[in-house]
């Protein structure tokens, strides 16, 4: 596996494992709001949609991190190609 297979694989996981430990967290609240006859928390809400936000962000700036390196990284080849 190259370095940039082990990025890509790292990213994702830590992405993943976020959003299961979410998904936990809000069935979680949810059971406990069900057996107390209760309203779910507003603060589980607004940490699932905050939460939800920055996996998005984090995900945009590698994806877009990544393309400017191999954007870069072709500009470099074609310099040393015209030479």
């Amino acid at each position: 596996m190259s370095r940039s297979e082990i990025k890509d694989w790292i990213v994702m996981s830590l992405a993943f494992g976020t959003i299961v430990l979410l998904f936990v967290i809000t069935l979680g609240d949810f059971y406990v709001a069900m057996e107390n006859s209760r309203e779910v928390s507003k603060d589980v809400i607004n940490l699932l949609s905050m939460s939800i936000t920055g996996i998005v962000g984090i995900i945009a700036g590698y994806i877009s991190g990544k393309n400017a390196g191999d954007q870069a990284k072709q500009q470099q080849e074609a310099q040393a190609g015209a030479k």
